[in-house]
């Protein structure tokens, strides 16, 4: 397809996303087109506000920025009532600066507001045309764009049907360790290279507990693991910015149910739990061939993946655990 249908394609793509999905989407933009700068979806979205925050910081500048994002439909025009609102959002917030994306336009006294308050303005046909200038949702072949479904696929829910991919099985026991991982990830860009750097852990522990985020729910995926000259890069999603938002203040009360619904949520976990629920206990030998009999992965993987996954599963009250001849998971919901 030529410039034209990928732009078109990529507004289809994007117009498709959930509010949530949409913004991660504008956070890959815009990181990929500044590559210095570090953008993170916000922890909470408040009606007015900032959506995306963003800093870029070097030997010369250090500027901070906010971002909001409106998935319009594009008769859904932006009105200079919310460039107003937004620019009282960067002041309570001690933005240098601020951008509006919309998939739509703005009127004329948007325009105008926006232009007197400082605030970068981005319309419908310049975020998806710069999409495609960017590679983002698309392939250059040649002359001709392809679609990027690698790309769209890391959008989306996980198909609960059939064996679990093996990526989707946690190898990673340390939720201190998650914590300080998750911390690196929305204080950096999210690339390997910054997650051992802050989180001060190996390359292997980088990439094994940046999954386990993306398991729970916390961690999204900008770029496919493959068939990309980008690096793997992570960010987190809105529940992700809320938890280490909560675990940084310290309110435990309010991280540990977020951190909770994650791991009933992780498929391996669900389905463990059901099956727990009606047979009221499982020995540790019984969770390995549970794992291997639900998932893509050997026996001898599954093997060492369960001590992971026991860890995650005694982390619900309703699941305890007895030590004996052999760990025996036991289902005490009442």
């Amino acid at each position: 397809m030529d410039a034209v249908a990928a732009t078109e394609y990529v507004e289809r793509r994007a117009m498709a996303l959930s509010a949530e999905e949409f913004e991660l989407l504008c956070e890959s933009v815009l990181s990929e087109s500044l590559p210095p700068a570090r953008f993170s979806v916000t922890a909470f979205r408040q009606d007015g506000g900032i959506d995306i925050d963003g800093r870029i910081r070097n030997s010369l500048l250090d500027v901070s920025l906010g971002v909001q994002a409106k998935q319009y439909d594009p008769r859904n025009t932006v009105g200079s009532p919310a460039i107003q609102r937004f620019q009282g959002a960067l002041a309570d917030r001690g933005c240098d600066t601020g951008t509006v994306v919309t998939t739509s336009s703005f009127t004329t006294p948007a325009a105008e507001s926006a232009e007197r308050a400082g605030i970068h303005l981005v319309d419908g046909p310049e975020l998806f045309e710069s999409m495609v200038d960017l590679r983002v949702g698309v392939c250059r072949q040649s002359t001709r764009f392809e679609p990027d479904e690698e790309f769209w696929n890391l959008f989306g829910e996980a198909d609960e049907t059939g064996p679990i991919p093996s990526k989707r099985i946690p190898l990673a026991n340390s939720f201190e360790t998650l914590d300080t991982v998750l911390l690196s990830i929305g204080d950096s860009r999210g690339e390997k290279d910054d997650i051992v750097e802050s989180a001060g852990v190996s390359p292997r522990h980088a990439d094994l507990y940046a999954i386990a985020g993306w398991i729970l729910g916390f961690v999204h995926q900008e770029w496919p693991d493959e068939g990309t000259h980008r690096q793997r890069r992570w960010s987190l999603t809105r529940s992700g910015a809320r938890y280490v938002a909560y675990r940084t203040a310290e309110l435990t009360d309010e991280a540990e149910p977020l951190l909770l619904d994650g791991i009933r949520n992780a498929e391996i976990i669900e389905r463990l739990a059901h099956s727990l629920s009606e047979s009221g206990s499982l020995g540790h030998g019984e969770l390995v061939d549970f794992i291997a009999s639900e998932s893509e992965l050997s026996r001898s993987s599954a093997k060492r993946r369960a001590s992971s996954v026991g860890v995650w599963l005694v982390r619900l009250p309703e699941v305890s655990v007895e030590n004996g001849r052999e760990k025996r998971y036991v289902w005490v919901e009442s």
